[in-house]
């Protein structure tokens, strides 16, 4: 068994023994040997120090591996209880949006109902009704339809719808006036 001596080695030979200088002291047929027998290979790379290193760390990292996936199904319960919650959450919060929506909605419509415009013109069509009815008892009253006493009570019972803010005033002191005449004669 005749070691290999360093003068003699290839580029590749010179690499390899610097990688690995526990092969510059092996024989010829010690290195036959590392390369026919898998055993023998085998056990001798388990004394090579970058192999142990590197075994050292792969057992470091499955440890380290193991201790995380413990530590991961340990909080599964947990993560799945804090899914469920946001899932639970996440509806009640569509639910409320919902309501928020139609009651939004709901305001919506309502408050046309009150726009300026809209107003208007249900104050022009009640003043014009009120007017319609005024003209209407007037007109019964003149013709002999409608008795004093019914006129009169009409008008007091009623006249904020009969006529408009404007002329309630004025309609009191007709009433009055009438009030009177009848009292006299």
């Amino acid at each position: 068994m005749t070691p290999i001596h360093a003068n003699s080695l290839t580029e590749k030979q010179v690499v390899i023994s610097q990688e690995f200088p526990t092969l510059l002291s092996k024989s010829k047929e010690e290195l036959e040997d590392l390369f026919n027998n898998d055993v023998v290979f085998d056990s001798f790379l388990e004394t090579v120090e970058q192999v142990r290193n590197m075994k050292t760390l792969q057992d470091e990292m499955r440890m380290g591996n193991e201790t995380l996936a413990r530590k991961t199904l340990s909080q599964e319960q947990e993560l799945n209880e804090l899914r469920n919650s946001v899932v639970n959450k996440e509806k009640v919060l569509k639910d409320l949006f919902s309501e928020f929506e139609e009651k939004l909605k709901i305001q919506q419509e309502t408050l046309k109902r009150f726009s300026p415009s809209i107003l208007m013109a249900k104050l022009k069509s009640e003043t014009q009704q009120s007017d319609e009815l005024s003209e209407q008892m007037a007109k019964s009253f003149l013709d002999g339809e409608l008795e004093v006493d019914q006129f009169l009570k009409h008008f007091r019972e009623q006249p904020s719808q009969l006529l408009p803010p404007s002329q309630i005033s004025t309609a009191t002191k007709i009433l009055t006036a009438i009030t009177n005449l009848q009292k006299l004669g």
